[in-house]
């Protein structure tokens, strides 16, 4: 099976598909926002996030891949992630009224962050292609760009509890939490990249924590799940 068309651009087999879902997720997430159907735009996010979790380990099941193959798979998970989660998490503010003018400036600076510290991990990740004693990446510099996928749903329904009492205390929660991020993604700080046992058990305490948050906002503050 051919993965480049010679009549269509790109490449297409399994392995780019949790990416193109991904961006798929992001994409109807922004949508999400724009209606005012904030609740679904998280949980897209969410959806997109974990797609982009697993999208590297299906692609290396793939052998005797192509250099350029490779490349491209470094580039559309970068494109793709900054639709999901430099885009979307933007329009999720926007979607809850957060849109006076220090807000709008807040999201362009956390945007341009995710965008600076997606081009930096490519052209280091091109580096560390190009060398052969380097080895598999072992850090993160900075706080990964796609992990606002996680925390963000968790905040988001913590900061919800409050919105029959004062509406800016869900702004000022959200607010701390696109300022606090933005700066973490930038930073020069060494974080260990996580195994597939280490994202996977995360990603189920990251799970049961936004569930725990859902029950509690419904059953304590009685304010349901606007999914649809």
């Amino acid at each position: 099976m051919k993965c480049e068309s010679k009549r269509i651009v790109g490449f297409w087999h399994y392995g780019v598909i949790l990416t193109y879902l991904a961006t798929a997720l992001g994409v109807t997430s922004i949508i999400f926002s724009a209606l005012g159907m904030t609740d679904a735009a998280v949980l897209c996010l969410l959806h997109s996030g974990l797609c982009d979790a697993f999208d590297g380990l299906v692609a290396r099941t793939r052998r005797n891949r192509s250099e350029r193959d490779k490349a491209f798979g470094i580039q559309i998970d970068s494109l793709s992630d900054l639709i999901a989660f430099g885009v979307a998490p933007v329009m999720i503010g926007v979607s809850i009224g957060m849109d006076e003018w220090y807000y709008i400036i807040l999201f362009v600076a956390y945007a341009l962050c995710a965008l600076i510290r997606l081009a930096y991990y490519n052209v280091t990740e091109e580096e560390r292609s190009l060398d052969p004693e380097a080895g598999n990446r072992q850090y993160f510099d900075g706080l990964p760009v796609t992990q606002i996928s996680l925390v963000l749903p968790v905040v988001y329904f913590v900061a919800t509890m409050f919105t029959g009492y004062n509406e800016i205390i869900p702004h000022m929660i959200m607010l701390a939490l696109y300022a606090v991020y933005m700066v973490l993604m930038v930073v020069r700080i060494k974080l260990p990249k996580p195994h597939v046992k280490g994202l996977v058990i995360m990603i189920v305490l990251f799970l049961c924590a936004i569930a725990a948050m859902i029950a509690v906002r419904w059953v304590v503050f009685d304010i349901k799940l606007a999914a649809m």
